[in-house]
């Protein structure tokens, strides 16, 4: 073998591991406002050496290192800096649209590659612990020292909630189709147990811890909702008016066995006030239903003419 041949292949191995090395992407994580240092590991930068830094699949131009002179874009206006030293990039007040894959690329003699894919979390809110009431009768047919309490929380990426019994977790919800999360629990209300509502992403977590005296004091439900009473109400109404009408017709008929006595007492004033100022009005007719009017007026008739 020539030493021409020996050459070209230790040429070959260190293009291999350079490409290896120059390839490796790192995968950083944090939560939104936080401060990022993407980091090169570069120690050994010229003035001459060219760093350039992209964003995104599309490779979004972000940042730049030319002859000793730094360029930021303008996306990101006063959160970028970039170590003229090393050539790492730092990232302030880092927000969830920063998720995403960014390239950084090393050239001087050579040529070296850095990858990193950053994921942002957004902020974590505490769960909020509330008394679960029942909606129905036979749900809340349960022990009176029972505690049935909700666990709910705002949900976001990665978002995981759960109940847990001192270090024991007992159940935990994710869904990222739902904008909350929810998660019952049911307990005795004097168990001294220590249960924790826990919210938690990759990086974060939130807890809450259940208070029984507090957490268990459920508001009362009584009678019914407002639904159901108006339902009551438009049926009943009818019913009242027909029943009053009846009532009424039932009591005129008494009276006219009785002689209508009680009549000509508690119309007298009345009837006869009209029947003078309308003397010529015509008699009104018969109801066989509620001859309440017609009996009226001829009693008052027949007191007038005496």
């Amino acid at each position: 073998m020539t030493y021409s041949t020996l050459f070209i292949a230790l040429i070959f191995i260190i293009d291999v591991r350079a490409a290896a090395v120059g390839d490796e992407e790192e995968t950083v994580e944090a939560s939104e406002g936080e401060t990022v240092t993407l980091k090169t590991d570069w120690t050994e930068i010229k003035r001459d050496d060219i760093i350039l830094w992209t964003f995104g699949t599309e490779g979004t131009r972000i940042a730049r290192l030319l002859n000793n002179e730094i360029f930021i874009d303008e996306t990101f206006r006063d959160r970028l800096q970039l170590n003229s030293l090393t050539g790492s990039l730092i990232i302030s007040n880092i927000r969830t649209t920063d998720t995403g894959l960014y390239k950084v690329q090393f050239s001087s003699e050579y040529t070296s590659n850095k990858h990193f894919s950053v994921t942002v979390y957004a902020t974590l809110p505490v769960p909020n612990i509330t008394c679960w009431s029942p909606q129905s009768w036979s749900e809340s047919r349960r022990s009176s020292t029972g505690c049935s309490v909700v666990c709910s929380v705002k949900n976001g990426f990665r978002v995981t909630l759960s109940w847990y019994n001192r270090s024991h977790r007992l159940s935990s919800i994710s869904d990222p189709d739902k904008s909350i999360l929810s998660l019952p629990l049911n307990v005795e209300q004097y168990d001294k147990s220590i249960y924790s509502c826990v919210a938690a992403n990759p990086i974060i977590n939130q807890t809450v811890q259940l208070n029984p005296a507090t957490h268990c004091s459920c508001p009362v439900r009584t009678g019914i909702s407002s639904s159901v009473f108006i339902v009551i109400i438009i049926i009943a109404f009818p019913a009242l008016v027909i029943l009053l009408v009846l009532a009424l017709c039932g009591l005129q008929r008494q009276l006219q066995n009785e002689n209508l006595s009680l009549t000509e007492l508690l119309y007298r004033s009345t009837e006869e006030t009209i029947y003078k100022k309308h003397p010529n009005q015509e008699e009104p007719g018969e109801n066989p239903d509620c001859p309440l009017t017609s009996v009226t007026y001829y009693s008052i008739k027949e007191s007038l003419r005496k």
